[in-house]
């Protein structure tokens, strides 16, 4: 409404300056061609500002990836990390395989998937459309088709700096952390999470389906004075090695760089590890490293974000709680895709060209 009223007054100028000042002195036909158009002017204005109150509406993103069934029982695909939207957050380096469906499908199941983009806004998906490359043109497939759902099953270990840098920080901090657990727990209906803390030594808190327990440990930490950040990735890359959940997250937090950790674990070790997992499925990392203190390493802690996961570095102590929250919100909302198809043989080296429409809702 304020730039209504600006707008508004500058009209009022420019019907001055244009010589019809005089309006009220005028013939009615010119006092109604003025209130006509202010009327118009209103409209057009109260539009453009969002005075209904409308929604904002959804986003369109695409995956592009080929597929390939060479016995016609094995399908696989791989992900075109080149064409697909930024936005799409999944292991681009993994080749999925897939399965038999009945007598006449197969199926490829594509999981940890997640729609995020730079400011870590996260997305719901309300349907996908999929196409296929024939005759030099992309056309709608009705008969193979991307189905999803959210996956309920969810292993999360937080890894939680409580070093004396953070100073009369932490106390925020920890509240901040047990506001995540208590945000992931509402959002899903099958979850397990632990603790990882470290300072000087790393402690732990192992996967639990008790919300309360865990924030009650997160209460009761207590700082110490180095930054054992190695040792404690590690050990939480080990506990979630062990789960059985369809979808694992690694979800970081430090002010600082690393100072305390053994020798032989650096920043290429954790990476060959969560890389190298040979579970079904794999873990996804995130990770938050709050810049005010000038200490935190970022080129680390984006590496350590792996496998579809991302890196956030808010300034100070208030940023940092935004962040938490809509970390929250990515961790927890993640989705299982599959891909239905028959089983007509396709050799790896001429693959189907296939590309899926993502229609979603901010979540």
């Amino acid at each position: 409404m304020a730039i209504f009223f600006e707008v508004f007054k500058s009209f009022g100028r420019i019907v001055s300056l244009s010589g019809l000042k005089f309006i009220k002195f005028g013939t009615m036909k010119i006092k109604y061609a003025f209130l006509i158009t202010s009327l118009v002017l209103v409209s057009l204005i109260m539009f453009n500002c969002g005075g209904s109150g409308i929604n904002p509406k959804g986003k369109t993103f695409e995956i592009y990836l080929d597929f390939w069934n060479i016995s016609g029982k094995s399908p696989e695909v791989r992900f075109d990390e080149q064409k697909t939207s930024r936005e799409i957050k999944i292991d681009f380096t993994k080749t999925f395989g897939g399965v038999t469906e009945g007598q006449s499908f197969t199926k490829v199941i594509i999981d940890n998937f997640r729609i995020v983009d730079a400011s870590s806004n996260n997305y719901n998906i309300e349907s996908i459309t999929a196409y296929e490359y024939r005759n030099s043109e992309w056309k709608k497939d009705i008969e193979f088709t991307m189905d999803f759902n959210q996956s309920e099953d969810i292993s999360v270990m937080l890894v939680l700096d409580r070093s004396e840098s953070l100073g009369a920080d932490f106390e925020t901090i920890k509240q901040y952390a047990s506001d995540f657990v208590d945000k992931v727990f509402t959002d899903r209906k099958v979850v397990q999470m632990g603790v990882v803390d470290f300072a000087d030594d790393v402690r732990s808190y192992p996967l639990t389906t008790d919300r309360e327990a865990l924030k009650k440990y997160i209460k009761g930490l207590k700082q110490g004075k180095f930054t054992t950040l190695y040792n404690a990735v590690d050990e939480g890359i080990d506990k979630l090695q062990m789960s059985t959940s369809q979808s694992k997250v690694l979800f970081i937090f430090t002010d600082g760089a690393d100072n305390n950790s053994s020798p032989n674990v650096n920043v290429d070790y954790l990476i060959n590890k969560i890389k190298g997992d040979k579970n079904t499925y794999k873990i996804t990392s995130f990770a938050i490293g709050l810049n005010g203190n000038g200490g935190v390493d970022k080129t680390v802690l984006n590496k350590l974000a792996s496998n579809g996961g991302s890196a956030s570095f808010p300034e100070n102590v208030k940023e940092l709680k935004g962040v938490f929250e809509k970390f929250s919100k990515v961790i927890s909302n993640v989705y299982n895709l599959t891909y239905l198809r028959n089983q007509q043989v396709i050799p790896r080296l001429s693959p189907a060209k296939l590309k899926f429409e993502i229609k979603t809702i901010p979540k």
